[in-house]
């Protein structure tokens, strides 16, 4: 009885050839647009004649910002598991590719940084893929990857609103605002892995400050950068195991 409950499921489990006819050109497509969109901005910014430390800056900030706004776009439309991850996770090997650039074109991403972005950016892909995921296929998913891109700009954006939060936040919850702001906050592990060759802190940027005015209410807590790995790939875990929950054959009722 077991083996006839396998051979179903076997023979229902996609080959890679239909893996590739069904997923390959949206990969194929989602990796092109990851390329250009990226390795456009640091391009633009040189011909523009931006130094290549800001050109640099310039583009790991697009990259995050990409990444959050693409992963669960294309996430939402694989109709499987294996599929929306793929779709997904794209994004984040495909940046891979932008880092390599960044690394051979300039100084101020090492490879070593390379690896620890291409680890923030691959555990945002998956978190967001995993939000999607949670949703049953259909509508549902749409909405759930709009979702997930907002909440996640909302928090790369965190400078440009957390001084309004911080004037109505008294006493030691100043600091534990700051924290959550910070550690939520991809970029800010990006920027942790290129500080030493980059030398810029952006909430200690004097054009940044004049926005977060962080300073004023709390000191900003050091941000290593695997802390977005661990803050995104739990979150990841926990909505995969939701996904994995919800799937679960229910029982049927008794007779």
């Amino acid at each position: 009885m077991t083996d006839s409950l396998r051979q179903p499921r076997q023979e229902n489990r996609p080959s890679f050839r239909d893996v590739l006819a069904r997923d390959g050109p949206a990969v194929l497509v989602a990796a092109a647009i990851t390329l250009a969109v990226e390795l456009g901005v640091f391009f633009l910014a040189r011909a523009a004649g931006t130094d290549r430390r800001n050109a640099v800056l310039a583009t790991l900030a697009t990259v995050v910002l990409w990444v959050a706004l693409a992963a669960p776009a294309f996430a939402c439309s694989g109709r499987t598991t294996f599929s929306a991850l793929l779709r997904g996770g794209i994004v984040a090997d495909a940046s891979a590719v932008a880092l390599l650039v960044l690394w051979l074109a300039t100084p101020y991403v090492t490879f070593l940084a390379a690896v620890e972005i291409y680890c923030i950016l691959a555990a945002v892909a998956l978190a967001t893929a995993a939000a999607v995921l949670t949703v049953r296929p259909g509508t549902g998913r749409t909405v759930a990857a709009v979702v997930a891109a907002s909440i996640l700009v909302l928090a790369l954006a965190s400078p440009f609103w957390i001084g309004g939060l911080l004037q109505e936040t008294h006493g030691e919850a100043k600091q534990a605002v700051v924290t959550w702001a910070v550690a939520a906050n991809p970029f800010y592990s990006i920027l942790s892995a290129v500080v030493d060759e980059t030398a810029f802190v952006w909430h200690l940027a004097p054009v940044m400050y004049r926005i977060t005015r962080i300073g004023d209410y709390a000191a900003p807590p050091p941000i290593p950068w695997y802390r977005a790995v661990g803050v995104y790939g739990i979150l990841a875990l926990m909505l995969a195991a939701t996904h994995l929950l919800r799937r679960r054959p229910q029982p049927a009722p008794p007779a």
